[in-house]
């Protein structure tokens, strides 16, 4: 999980949100409840927040990945637009733009109707991550068992198999690299000219490029990638030395 920026609110939601809202409060009365609603009727109230605008405003804020796990499309369903909070607990949220987020079909699933309001869990727009969370292998651990962190972590199943195992797989690569990187200082350190120093600090910079791709923000899994570079030391030794030599 990583920071995200909320993009602007889409036009289509300045123009229609209140007649939407209005629409969905009107139905709520006539039955007494929003689950009273007969589910076709509610469907069709409901289903504006799912607007290709909507969707592409909100999945462009996380590069197509799903806002709790960082999973693209195909690894844990479709992306869907999430209500932070339950529509189904608060009605009065369902066309709010601050209440939706891409969200996976599997975290999706094992939020469900989760009441964040009154047992919170992480909002990535509005809570840093990184501040209440840290990786331990392939697991994703709360920072002196922060309470925010260990609810989010099992509301959403963040530790669950399916997480794990590319987590695995990326921690295989990034150990690879690592370990290539460590072999590569230690070549360059017994080069005997300035064009060996060359030419092998170029190769370590091009290595170090590659890797850092992991880390971007558009990328799956982008948070575990980068606060495995963080503490890497043949990483930053690597980083030290690409600084020193072009200076």
């Amino acid at each position: 999980m990583i920071k995200l920026e909320r993009a602007a609110k889409p036009s289509i939601l300045y123009d229609n949100q209140e007649k939407w809202q209005q629409a969905l409060d009107l139905a709520i009365t006539k039955y007494g409840s929003y689950s009273a609603i007969p589910p076709k009727e509610k469907e069709s109230l409901v289903s504006h927040y799912r607007n290709a605008l909507i969707k592409e405003a909100l999945f462009e804020s996380t590069g197509e990945k799903c806002a709790f796990c960082e999973c693209k499309p195909g690894e844990g369903g479709n992306i869907e637009v999430e209500h932070f909070k339950p529509k189904s607990l608060y009605p009065k949220l369902t066309f709010d733009w601050a209440n939706l987020l891409p969200s996976c079909r599997k975290c999706n699933g094992s939020k469900s109707d989760h009441d964040t309001g009154l047992s919170p869990i992480i909002n990535p727009y509005d809570t840093d991550p990184e501040s209440v969370f840290y990786y331990d292998d392939i697991r994703i651990l709360p920072i002196s068992k922060n309470k925010l962190a260990e609810n989010t972590i099992t509301v959403c199943g963040l530790n669950s198999v399916r997480l794990m195992r590319p987590r695995a797989e990326i921690l295989v690569s990034l150990h690879d690299f690592s370990d290539a990187i460590r072999t590569a200082l230690e070549d360059y350190a017994s080069c005997t000219t300035n064009l060996q120093k060359s030419n092998r600090s170029r190769r370590i910079a091009e290595s170090v490029e590659r890797i850092e791709l992991l880390a971007k923000q558009s990328e799956r899994y982008s948070g575990y990638c980068k606060k495995y570079l963080e503490k890497c030391d043949p990483y930053n030794a690597a980083k030290q030395l690409i600084s020193d030599v072009n200076l």
